[in-house]
């Protein structure tokens, strides 16, 4: 009689030997959860609608004030203010005075970075990089 087509039969395990998966590959961010945290928390800032808004024009606009960055995005000037404040905590974003007003400006490069690899745009006026 033949044995019937199919896989052939798997070799017993010897006595005491248990099978273990292959070690895992080490988490990212393991020996560093601090890095983890912070790019949350940076992701949580940019989740915000009106913060992305206002980031994308300061990135198309840099030097842009606070007043023509309220009418870019259709915002009022209060909540501008208060979204600017939250980006500039996080260090997405920097002011520097201009006489009596702040001139806003993209201060971390890893976010620029990012803003370009999601195809943001820049002013003619702003220098090519």
């Amino acid at each position: 009689m033949s044995t019937p087509p199919g896989p052939p039969p798997v070799a017993a395990a010897p006595v005491g030997h248990t099978h273990r998966p292959p070690p895992a590959a080490p988490v990212v961010g393991a020996e560093r959860p601090e890095v983890i945290e912070d790019w949350a928390e940076l992701f949580s800032a940019l989740a915000d609608v009106n913060r992305l808004r206002l980031l994308l024009a300061i990135h198309h606009t840099p030097g842009i004030n606070v007043t023509e960055l309220a009418a870019a995005v259709g915002m009022g000037a209060n909540a501008t203010s208060h979204a600017l404040a939250a980006l500039r905590l996080r260090g997405v974003v920097r002011a520097e005075r201009a006489g009596r007003e702040r001139r806003w400006s993209i201060a971390s490069d890893e976010i620029h970075t990012l803003l370009h690899q999601v195809g943001a745009t820049h002013s003619p006026l702003h220098p090519e990089h």
